[in-house]
């Protein structure tokens, strides 16, 4: 009977840790839902394009071991899991390329989900449960991973293994277990090679642990990072030929106005960070009304006294961060959300990076976390005040988070979002495709913008082992997969490992492709799409797209435009390939060879 007393009592001093699990299987399952039942698209450009790489780690497993993968601009421990799955799904139990690519969706969700599992504990080791559960609840308000989560993006796997890697610090401080510290280590270091980023954050804990007095931890996990950091960028310049640092120009996008660049960082982090904000406030402006009634109150000389104090304080805040550290929950959420918005917005001024909303993902997940340490220590202060409201407070916090977050990550998980959903034209394409092409069959793609890439995951064939479209060829993990088949026919001025670094060497690939490959269908913008998109700044100043490889060289062969004639200037410019009209739709034109 005492036991049961005591097994109960547990139960009840844990119920946030079950109730966070279950709300974590909750959005779970919906996301299942939304990906099983198609609502939500894999995802245009990069988030395709990860697709077709993760394929070639699963046709070829070899690649995760080769040194040259693990020091290319692509880190490769986002394809190394997803090709894992790939090859549990698509080679053992299915060969349809639509259940792997939502194998894969899944994959991500789960590794977002596991990360504000581990936010939530982490900040219940460093507080208490309940406070813990609030920042569980918090992080479901992040539209920028939410908007990341079902698709291929790193950011997705950089998140678990940045957040478990500081639970596992915080666990190691709190009960001095070496596995929690040798978990940390290899999480940082795993994460580092999702997102590179990750080495910020990687010291960042390291300062954590000096602060804790875990000096020689503190040093060896900033050691070995950094040391990791170093060899991979310097490896890059021994093992890959012709490439010495990340080139951005390979990839497309210059960042010609870097102001401008940053500027549109932060007002992006504004916008999804919005109604974070606004909520917070909801709790903040109670405790400034009791700070001001409390001070108003003191006496003259007490003012002059506590302005002197102020002082102190800010001195010692330079001088004594360990102490900070150390007893001040907030402070290294606070750091963590400074470095995660400040990196990206230097990195743009740098003109590094171009101004895409999901580098500010960790900051608006990290805003939501010390937002719910404010809610948890204005509730304190109010409880203070008033004794009587202690319980209902805790309550009546958990209620409104709980309704606040929910609905909003119902939202993303439910695929309700619209720029979640596969566009009907885009849906129609793949319809017609699968439905009549035979197995092992190649597509050549032409767009004015990324569609192709999300397209091609969803119309790719398992069975084809090696450059099963001409993407193989040019939207990879260095080195180049090369196809001696298809680079036999590039003309001497196209250099390998790159000839794609240039617009018309990336169109003599795209030929090389047809001409070795001879693939039965060419999917190209239609006039309405070409019409629509060919005056965006991204597709005119780009060199990784928006470009015309194959609509460019059609000639139409009647008045129908039902019968075109291709002929490339680069690739056997003697040699024509007939293609017939299947299929048309407003943005997108089939033809049949």
């Amino acid at each position: 009977m005492i036991q049961s007393q005591e097994e109960n009592s547990k139960f009840l001093q844990k119920w946030p840790y079950y109730l966070s699990i279950l709300i974590l299987l909750f959005i779970f399952y919906i996301y299942s839902c939304s990906i099983y039942s198609d609502k939500l698209f894999l995802g245009e450009g990069d988030k395709g394009g990860r697709f077709l790489i993760a394929m070639e780690f699963a046709h070829d497993p070899s690649k995760a071991l080769d040194l040259k993968y693990w020091v290319s601009a692509w880190p490769p421990v986002p394809f190394i899991i997803q090709s894992f799955i790939l090859r549990l799904v698509l080679f053992s139990v299915t060969s349809d390329i639509s259940i792997g690519i939502k194998a894969v969706e899944l994959t991500g969700v789960a590794f977002v989900l596991l990360g504000f599992f581990f936010i939530g504990r982490s900040v219940a080791l460093q507080t208490n449960e309940m406070t813990g559960l609030l920042a569980f609840l918090m992080c479901f308000h992040t539209p920028l991973i939410l908007d990341l989560a079902h698709t291929t993006m790193a950011e997705s796997y950089g998140l678990f293994f940045i957040m478990g890697g500081f639970y596992n610090v915080f666990s190691y401080v709190k009960y001095n277990q070496k596995l929690n510290y040798i978990i940390a280590v290899l999480f940082f270091i795993l994460g580092y090679f999702c997102r590179t980023e990750s080495l910020v954050f990687s010291l960042i804990a390291g300062i954590f642990l000096l602060a804790n007095k875990k000096w020689k931890s503190a040093i060896l996990l900033m050691v070995i990072t950094v040391s990791v950091a170093v060899a991979q960028t310097l490896g890059a310049s021994f093992l890959i030929e012709g490439i010495h640092f990340y080139q951005r120009d390979l990839w497309g996008g210059k960042g010609l106005d870097r102001l401008r660049y940053a500027k549109m960082l932060f007002f992006y982090f504004l916008s999804a960070s919005k109604e974070l904000i606004l909520f917070a406030l909801l709790w903040i402006i109670p405790v400034i009304y009791l700070n001001f009634k409390r001070h108003t109150s003191i006496k003259s000389n007490q003012v002059v006294k506590t302005k002197l104090n102020l002082k102190i304080h800010i001195i010692k805040f330079y001088n004594n961060l360990k102490v900070w550290l150390v007893d001040y929950p907030i402070t290294i959420w606070i750091i963590l959300f400074v470095s995660a918005l400040a990196l990206p917005i230097l990195l743009a001024l740098q003109g590094a990076i171009d101004p895409l909303a999901r580098y500010l993902c960790l900051a608006n997940i990290f805003i939501s976390t010390v937002i719910a340490l404010i809610i948890a220590q204005t509730a304190d202060t109010l409880s203070v005040s008033n004794k009587r409201l202690g319980k209902q407070l805790v309550i009546a916090n958990l209620v409104v988070v709980v309704i606040f977050s929910i609905t909003f990550s119902f939202s993303y998980a439910s695929g309700s979002v619209k720029s979640q959903n596969i566009r009907l034209s885009i849906k129609e394409v793949i319809n017609v495709i699968s439905q009549n092409k035979l197995p092992k069959t190649r597509i050549v793609f032409d767009f004015l913008d990324w569609q192709e890439l999300g397209m091609a995951a969803y119309l790719l064939d398992p069975e084809l082992e090696k450059i099963p479209t001409q993407f193989s060829l040019i939207w990879t993990a260095f080195p180049r997969a090369i196809d001696s088949e298809i680079t036999s026919l590039l003309p001497k001025k196209f250099q390998i490992p790159a000839p794609q670094s240039t617009v018309e060497g990336r169109t003599a690939v795209f030929h090389s492709y047809i001409y070795a490959k001879h693939p039965s269908y060419f999917v190209i913008a239609s006039d309405n799409l070409y019409k629509e998109i060919e005056n965006l700044l991204r597709v005119k100043s780009a060199i990784g797209y928006g470009k015309n490889y194959i609509r460019k060289y059609l000639t139409p062969k009647d008045t129908t435009k039902s019968r075109f004639e291709f002929q490339s200037p680069y690739i056997l410019p003697e040699n024509k390939i007939i293609l017939t009209k299947v299929y048309e739709n407003e943005s997108y034109i089939i033809l049949k060879s």
